[in-house]
Parts: structure tokens; sequence; C-alpha cells
């Protein structure tokens, strides 16, 4: 339950900083709060659904540690430069480096990692061509 709940929270954090981006000049504060708040989100819903525990363990392993610092770099840069430096350029940059760390770590995260992924694409796509919704 909390997975689905941080998941929808960081789903409506993502949409509403999405309606700041044609005036992210003048409101660069909130769209990297938001973002940021959602990216966290995100990740909260993951520690539940592995728990906390061992998704710290997993997160700051060797193997997954440039990533993981990848990620908290950016997230950090994304508020640093939003909040302290003013930078709309820079924020847009740290926010894009966010986001590509966070799909890294969910795809770390998710069970079967990437070949998981790749088979709930695959049943996804199936299921959505087989259907016609169309009457041709």
């Amino acid at each position: 339950m909390g997975f689905v709940a941080c998941l929808g929270l960081g789903a409506l954090c993502f949409s509403i900083s999405v309606f700041y981006i044609p005036v992210l000049i003048l409101k660069a504060r909130k769209f990297a709060l938001l973002y940021s708040l959602g990216s966290m989100f995100f990740i909260l819903g993951f520690c539940f659904l592995s728990g906390f525990g061992a998704f710290l363990k997993t997160a700051f392993s060797k193997p997954r540690m440039l990533v993981s610092g990848t990620y908290t770099s950016s997230l950090i840069a994304t508020l640093y430069c939003a909040l302290l430096v003013h930078s709309t350029a820079l924020t847009v940059l740290f926010a894009v480096a966010q986001i590509i760390a966070l799909l890294f770590m969910i795809v770390g995260t998710v069970p079967g990692g990437a070949s998981g992924i790749k088979l709930f694409g695959k049943m996804f796509k199936s299921t959505v061509s087989s259907t016609s919704t169309l009457p041709v």
C-alpha cells in the first residue's frame, strides 16, 4: 500500500511540475521542488517495495554506488541551482540528469531488472495491439 501511495504522490508531483515548464524562468523554484519531491516519492515507493534496509543496502552496494551517487548529486544540484543560484538552465540540466539517474535506479530495483521491464513492456504492447478499439 505504501508503494502505490508513494508512486501516486510521485506521479502527482511530477504532473504538477509539468505545468510549471512554460513559466520555468519565473517559477524555477516551484518546478525544482515539485520535481525533486516527485522523484523522492518514487524512490520512497521502491523502498516500501523491497524494504528500507534491503533498498539502502542494494543502493549503496559497490555495483550500484555510481548510479546512487549520481542520483543523489543531481537531486541536490537541482535544488541548489533552483533555490540558491537561481539558474534556470542549470536547474533544467540537473533535473534531466536526475530523471535519467532515477530511471537507472528503478531498472536496478525492479525484480528482474531490465529483462523484467522488457517483459512487462512486451505484455503491455501485445495487450494494446491485440485489442482493436476502432471499427476497421
